[in-house]
């Protein structure tokens, strides 16, 4: 019996060390900087494994100064697949980026514990870093690191594809398109009886922006429209009709 226990878990042991979670994840910080050539900066945004393994490269702001960004470049050997690429800014900005949990290979990776790192230099010497360590899993997770010298107004968010909540089938379809927003989005939801709808608007730290909807609706087909007069970051689309509870993360760029 003891043998049949042990092979058991093991078995699960191998599946929660093999699980591969899809999910994405957002983030987004602020640059600055002060002497030297500032506000002009290069800037590099990529993920890593815990142990210091290059995944994958999603924002390279840097052309002929890139060699300031060395261990962006040491640890990516300037790999840019899937990432937001440019030549050196002339102003600092919020910059926001999406991993849809891949390696450059399109590959989904394994769960487990990753670093997010920025480095950025304005000067021609190497850039300081900054990493954030989280987990990717079937669990949510929501940082707000504290503010660095150079990184301020920092949020990191991992959500799994296993957020929504899905009761009785009473929704089914419950989809935010375009995201990440840069001009307008539509909710598109399908409801399959009559429910008292609530859609809201929440940001990153709970508080509610707005009230989308909130009434009765018949079964049938609906669409609403998100205008992009909120500021840049991550939000979320929260809905209930009683029977079924949906969360979309959205970033507004």
């Amino acid at each position: 019996m003891r043998k049949i226990f042990l092979f058991i878990a093991a078995i699960i042991a191998g599946i929660s060390l093999n699980a591969q979670t899809n999910g994405s994840l957002t983030f987004s910080v602020t640059t600055t900087s002060t002497g030297n050539y500032s506000p002009r900066h290069v800037v590099a945004i990529w993920i890593e494994k815990a142990d210091g393994t290059f995944i994958k490269t999603k924002l390279k702001r840097a052309n002929t100064r890139v060699q300031w960004l060395n261990q962006w470049v040491t640890k990516s050997g300037q790999n840019v697949v899937d990432a937001i690429t440019g030549s050196t800014i002339n102003a600092h900005q919020t910059e926001n980026i999406v991993w849809n949990a891949t390696d450059v290979n399109a590959a989904v990776v394994p769960d487990g514990d990753y670093k997010l790192w920025i480095q950025m230099a304005w000067a021609n010497t190497n850039g300081p870093t900054y990493s954030i360590p989280f987990t990717k899993g079937a669990t949510a997770v929501y940082l707000n690191p504290a503010n660095q010298t150079n990184f301020t107004n920092m949020s990191l968010v991992w959500t799994p594809n296993t957020t929504g909540i899905n009761e009785n089938n009473a929704v089914k379809l419950f989809s935010v398109y375009p995201n990440p927003i840069s001009n307008q989005s539509k909710i598109n939801y399908n409801l399959k009886e009559n429910s008292d709808v609530t859609i809201s608007l929440i940001d990153i730290n709970g508080k509610l922006i707005k009230v989308l909807a909130d009434e009765n609706q018949k079964a049938g087909s609906y669409s609403l429209q998100i205008n992009n007069d909120l500021k840049s970051g991550v939000y979320f689309v929260k809905m209930n009709t009683g029977k079924a509870q949906f969360t979309e993360r959205i970033v507004v760029l």
